[in-house]
């Protein structure tokens, strides 16, 4: 069945900058209204407003820390009288460096957004988006650091396993539905996950980057299409096939030694 943006209803996490706002951009392009929920109302009412006035869309701004405990449950409340068919799962942040190296408190936070804040949103919209008469869309943003335990971003990746595989289960879970699941595993991407990480500045982020707009298009399309999983960039799908062809203790030496930067800055 296919499926069409025009007039439909999505709630958008992480809408405030990098990938997050690019996907709400690629959204109202299609006909989409959006509601974009983030932490900084500001930026949130700057993003809506030039969505508003390019695209002709409606918005909805909900100023919410997704961290706090009941966050989702919130933010279900206040879209309970939107036809909402479209969940994109983007928000969530990850750290560099040693295990140690971060207070324990930011390891919570980070599998709070990361995992379970995606986790119930999808849980409590689902019985709606089962039920949107022309289909309905989740779109859940992974990373290739998914496919494999990174050193000195072992949390950040481990966060990413879990949204890579639960992304995968639920689209075969919801074959017979009308409901499509799409996983993005996006690589390095120009956003502000580069300054929350400690990233910023370092060998590895200089090079093969992608623009969020760019991954953010790849993302949509594929969504649309009901894709299982999309892997933006030719190279880093080609490094998660080549994952799957090395072994274990390979793939480990060499990204110890490409993440190396960040143990010796952090460690």
């Amino acid at each position: 069945m296919s499926f069409s943006l025009k007039d439909q209803w999505a709630v958008v996490t992480g809408a405030s900058s990098g990938i997050g706002c690019e996907i709400a951009a690629a959204l109202a392009k299609g006909g989409c209204h959006l509601v974009l929920v983030a932490r900084r109302r500001e930026r949130l009412d700057e993003v809506a407003r030039a969505l508003e006035s390019r695209h002709g869309v409606q918005t909805r701004v909900i100023a919410q820390d997704l961290t706090e405990s009941g966050a989702a449950e919130k933010v279900c409340a206040q879209v309970a009288d939107l036809a909402v068919s479209v969940l994109v799962n983007n928000a969530g942040f990850g750290k560099t460096g040693p295990l140690n190296s971060e207070p324990f408190e930011v390891y919570q936070r980070m599998a709070t957004l990361n995992m379970l804040l995606l986790t119930e949103l999808t849980y409590r919209l689902l019985p709606r988006l089962r039920e949107a008469p022309g289909g309905a869309r989740i779109l859940n943003v992974g990373s290739i650091a998914g496919y494999q335990g990174v050193p000195n971003m072992a949390v950040y990746s481990a966060t990413k396993a879990f949204v890579n595989h639960l992304s995968e289960g639920l689209h075969w879970e919801l074959l017979d539905t009308k409901v499509r699941v799409t996983n993005v595993a996006p690589g390095k991407t120009e956003s502000e996950f580069f300054d929350v990480s400690s990233m910023r500045g370092t060998d590895f982020a200089k090079r093969g980057v992608l623009s969020a707009e760019k991954v953010a298009g790849q993302a949509v399309s594929a969504m649309v299409a009901g894709k299982r999983n999309i892997i933006t960039g030719w190279d880093n799908r080609l490094n998660v096939f080549g994952l799957r062809l090395s072994p274990r203790w390979l793939v480990g030496a060499v990204l110890r030694y490409l993440f190396r930067e960040m143990r010796e800055s952090r460690g």
